[in-house]
């Protein structure tokens, strides 16, 4: 898809263009539930679409963001690995869990990964949880990819 078809959604509209020419929308939809959408280009062909799921300067909230995506992962895609976390003694521990550890991951080092097991044939799907720094504020943001192969 190129930019124009993207923008060419109007029930999602308006679209707002970032300074390198991609587009984001507060109207985007997924899994039923309006969303901050950003689709990026590369020339005039769509390569990525990033769902982004708020940002929090509490990390609560940004727990339960992780939760919320890597349930939406699993529900969509099955097994999910996070990269950045090794669990020893078998078996995989619940996602509230996994969130926790996650997240405080990100905490230290920036960024923590998930991504499914099982991957579309013509996606590769991945989500990553970050922690920045705004105004002098630590942020929390969680944003799942669709990469086109």
């Amino acid at each position: 898809m190129t930019k124009a078809e993207v923008a060419n959604f109007k029930e999602f509209g308006p679209y707002k263009t970032f300074s390198n020419g991609d587009l984001e929308t507060f109207n985007g939809r997924f899994h039923g539930r309006k969303e901050n959408v950003q689709f990026f280009f590369q020339g005039e062909r769509l390569r990525r679409i990033g769902v982004y799921f708020g940002e929090s300067t509490d990390p609560k909230k940004a727990v339960a963001t992780f939760e919320r995506a890597y349930r939406l992962l699993q529900q969509d895609y099955g097994k999910i690995e996070v990269p950045e976390m090794k669990v020893s003694g078998g078996g995989t521990p619940p996602p509230t869990v996994i969130a926790v550890g996650a997240m405080a991951n990100a905490d230290l080092t920036g960024k923590t990964q998930m991504v499914p097991v099982n991957q579309p044939k013509d996606l590769f799907v991945f989500a990553s949880a970050y922690r920045l720094y705004e105004r002098g504020q630590k942020v929390f943001t969680v944003a799942i990819f669709f990469d086109k192969r």
